[in-house]
This record gives structure tokens, C-alpha cells and sequence, in this order.
């Protein structure tokens, strides 16, 4: 039998070698090696949910959940809240806003006769406004610049 030149075993076994390193778990690296941003985007993700709950525990305190919600949510104060709810022309409604993070909000109501301009501070502090309801009303409740949090709402029927 005649002796097999060495590289002949090197051609074969280097694929195999690339392969393996190609199809290794890249979850077993320890967590140092982790990127800067991956981990920047989960701290983000934590505090954001810690604020909703926050402000949806504000919320929950100081209004009611039963059949007189017409609509409600938790919005970024980066988008903000617009809304065009369907409500019955004439009835009372109570809005509740808490703002968490830091800086302020501006309520506003369109057409301007539905409700006042209202500014809210973002301090976990609940801010109610009642109005009546009308065709075609648009509430838009928005960040002031620099303002960083989250928005959460309820529209009550009184």
C-alpha cells in the first residue's frame, strides 16, 4: 500500500473543521461578549414596561374599568395619543391621563369646543378632564419636546 501525501488529509479534514466553527452556538458565549446595543435595547424594554405598569396602576386607582370604559390605552410619549372615539353626541365623558418619565404633555380636543387645552406633567400624576361628546371629535394627547415616558389613558362615560 502506498503512503498518502499529507495534504490530501488536510483537504479533507478543513472543510470538516470550517463547518463545525461555522454551526457553533453563539448563545453559549458568556455575557461580556454580548453587543453594547443588544444589551441597551433590553434595558429599554424593562424600563418601558416598568413605566406602563406604572402608569396603568395610576390609572387603575382613581377610575373605573367596568362598563362605562369607552376606550383606553398605554402609548410611547414619542407617538403619542390620537384618537377619533365613538362617542354619543351630547353624553358626558370623563378623560383620566398619567403621564410617566420626564417632561410634560398637552391634551388637546378638536374642534376646541369639546374640551380645554390641558398640560400634564409627567409625574405619575392623574389629570382628569370631562367633556361631551361630539361628532367627529379627535383627542391627540402629545409629548412636549424633550418629553420621554409613557402615556396611559381612559375615556369613562359619566
Amino acid at each position: 500500500m502506498r503512503p498518502r501525501p499529507g495534504w490530501l488529509l488536510g483537504c479533507v479534514l478543513a472543510p470538516a473543521l470550517l463547518l463545525t466553527a461555522c454551526t457553533s452556538d453563539h448563545d453559549s458565549a458568556p455575557e461580556s461578549t454580548a453587543s453594547p446595543s443588544a444589551t441597551h435595547r433590553t434595558t429599554e424594554t424593562q424600563a418601558e414596561k416598568e413605566l406602563t405598569a406604572q402608569a396603568q396602576s395610576a390609572l387603575d386607582a382613581v377610575t373605573d374599568q367596568d362598563d362605562s370604559m369607552v376606550e383606553s390605552g398605554v402609548e410611547r410619549a414619542s407617538d403619542g395619543v390620537h384618537t377619533q372615539p365613538d362617542l354619543a353626541q351630547g353624553v358626558s365623558y370623563k378623560l383620566s391621563v398619567v403621564c410617566t418619565g420626564e417632561g410634560d404633555t398637552e391634551i388637546a380636543f378638536t374642534p376646541t369646543s369639546a374640551g380645554s387645552k390641558k398640560s400634564v406633567s409627567c409625574d405619575r400624576s392623574v389629570v382628569f378632564e370631562r367633556f361631551v361628546g361630539k361628532d367627529s371629535l379627535r383627542l391627540d394627547i402629545q409629548g412636549k419636546p424633550g418629553m420621554t415616558g409613557l402615556i396611559a389613558w381612559r375615556i369613562n362615560k359619566v
